[in-house]
């Protein structure tokens, strides 16, 4: 007696499946996929190393020792590049190390890695850039500090000197006597 769950072969001829047949088939197949999609997105974390990887048949007793990926070095140097950190030259070693890998992974990787290393060597010429700036400006502040405080010391001594030429100019007044006119001279003795 036939399955009512599964159709019949139908040999070659297409036929419609019975309305009862579709909506069962299509219950069936979301269970079936659910733990499947479930796997998939907590990462198959039970797997087999030589599983989980991507299906190697390599024996499971030799192992590689743990090695840093690609995509880890690549995810190391984007958290060390974070701003507020100062870990960039971490972060332009990370991306050295993966551009001078030439595997499979890692060149997959390389255009990520060239554009996050331009941007660092920017960041890091920037930052270099401002430091210097930094310190001309405190240099010319300082500068500017001396300069202001020499011209406040000229401007007292070149009011203390118009204090002293006012007082001279004033001593001189005093000492020279009002010049009065003399009667002419007759010879005559009064």
């Amino acid at each position: 007696m036939p399955d009512d769950r599964f159709p019949a072969p139908t040999h070659g001829r297409r036929t419609r499946p019975h309305p009862a047949h579709a909506s069962r088939a299509h219950g069936l197949l979301p269970r079936a996929l659910l733990p499947l999609a479930v796997l998939i997105l907590t990462g198959c974390t039970s797997l087999p190393g030589w599983l989980a990887s991507g299906g190697d048949r390599a024996a499971p007793g030799a192992e590689a020792p743990p090695r840093e990926t690609a995509q880890d070095r690549l995810h190391v140097a984007v958290q060390a590049s974070q701003p507020g950190q100062n870990r960039l030259a971490q972060a332009r070693r990370a991306l050295e190390s993966l551009l001078a890998d030439d595997g499979a992974e890692a060149r997959a990787h390389h255009p990520y890695a060239r554009a996050l290393l331009e941007q660092i060597r920017e960041r890091q010429r920037l930052s270099a850039q401002n430091e210097r700036l930094t310190r001309e400006l405190d240099e010319r502040t300082r500068g500017t500090e001396s300069h202001g405080r020499e011209l406040e010391a000229l401007r007292q001594q070149n009011a203390e000197l118009q204090d002293k030429l006012d007082a001279l100019t004033e001593i001189e007044r005093r000492l020279t006597p009002p010049t009065r006119s003399a009667p002419p001279h007759t010879g005559q003795p009064r």
